[in-house]
C-alpha cells in the first residue's frame, strides 16, 4: 500500500520540477522579445524626421577629410549619425542584438566608409577609442556582405 504522504512528496516534487521548466521557457522568452523590442527600437529610430535629414546630409554629401565634413554637413549632423552607429556596434558588440537582422537593416558599412575622416579625426582628437564600436559594427557588416554575395555567387 502507497503511504498518503509519499503520494503528496512526489506531486511536490514534480510540481517543483515543472514550475522550473516553465520559469525557464518564460525567461528565455522574455530574453527574446527584449532582444526583439531593440531592434525595433534601433530601426524606428532611422525612420524619425530628424535622423534622416542628418543622415540624407551626409549620405549625399561629397568630402574628403574631416573639416570639410563638417563644413558641408555640419557638427550635429555627423555627431549625431555617428553616435547613433556607435550605440548599434555597441549592441551588436555586446551580442545585445542579433547582429544579421541589423546588417540587413543599415548600412553601417556605407556610413562607416563615408564618415571615417570625420570619425579618425574626432578619435585624434577627443579620445582614442571614440566611435570604435561603430567601426567595429562597419567591419562585421563589410563581412556578413561579402559572405551573403559568396553565398549568392555559389548558388
Amino acid at each position: 500500500m502507497v503511504d498518503a504522504s509519499l503520494v503528496l512528496d512526489a506531486i511536490v516534487a514534480i510540481s517543483i520540477a515543472l514550475g522550473a521548466v516553465f520559469a525557464i521557457v518564460e525567461l528565455r522568452g522574455m530574453a527574446r522579445d527584449r532582444r526583439t523590442h531593440l531592434v525595433v527600437d534601433v530601426l524606428s529610430h532611422v525612420g524619425t524626421l530628424e535622423f534622416s535629414n542628418q543622415f540624407a546630409k551626409i549620405l549625399n554629401e561629397e568630402f574628403k577629410d574631416a573639416k570639410e565634413a563638417e563644413e558641408k554637413c555640419s557638427f550635429i549632423a555627423l555627431s549625431m549619425v555617428a553616435r547613433y552607429y556607435e550605440g548599434v556596434g555597441l549592441l551588436i558588440r555586446r551580442g545585445l542584438v542579433d547582429a544579421d537582422l541589423i546588417f540587413e537593416s543599415l548600412p553601417i558599412d556605407i556610413m562607416w566608409n563615408k564618415m571615417k575622416p570625420w570619425c579618425f579625426e574626432k578619435r585624434r582628437l577627443l579620445r582614442r577609442d571614440m566611435y570604435e564600436h561603430f567601426e567595429y559594427a562597419a567591419e562585421k557588416c563589410l563581412a556578413y556582405e561579402t559572405q551573403k554575395m559568396r553565398g549568392r555567387a555559389a548558388a
